[in-house]
């Protein structure tokens, strides 16, 4: 019974994930936490609310090293020592340019990187803390 971390959880991909992981057996998906930047997730809580014993919610921005470094306290409260085994980081953030990426300016491109490439890369490694 495995344990799963999705980030971006709180529409497309990631919570058709969440959707998907909670519709396995037990047996096979032990916990599922889903990892949104906002507590605003009617979807998300709807879900999570009929998978009460083995869902939950966490809030944090996979941008923000302090804000992630308190998940990680919270997924491994929620975990309770039983380690994470996977994780789906499938946050990210993307810039509307009707212009192409020539107009977008360099410091949203600079925010776009390192949301989708470096934070990812931070999120891995602080998480680790948690198996």
């Amino acid at each position: 019974m495995a344990s799963f971390l999705i980030t971006g959880a709180s529409r497309g991909i990631g919570l058709e994930l969440v959707k998907q992981l909670l519709e396995l057996p037990v047996s096979q998906v032990g916990a599922v936490v889903a990892l949104t930047r906002s507590s605003e997730c009617p979807s998300l809580a709807k879900l999570l609310g009929a998978h009460p014993h083995r869902a939950s919610h966490v809030v944090a921005s996979v941008g923000d090293t302090e804000s992630i470094q308190k998940a990680v306290v919270e997924v491994t409260g929620k975990l309770g020592g039983r380690g994470l085994d996977v994780l789906v980081n499938n946050a990210g953030v993307q810039a509307f340019a009707p212009g192409g990426t020539r107009t977008v300016p360099p410091e949203q491109l600079a925010n776009i990187f390192d949301t989708n490439v470096v934070s990812h890369n931070r999120d891995r490694i602080l998480l680790q803390g948690t198996h």
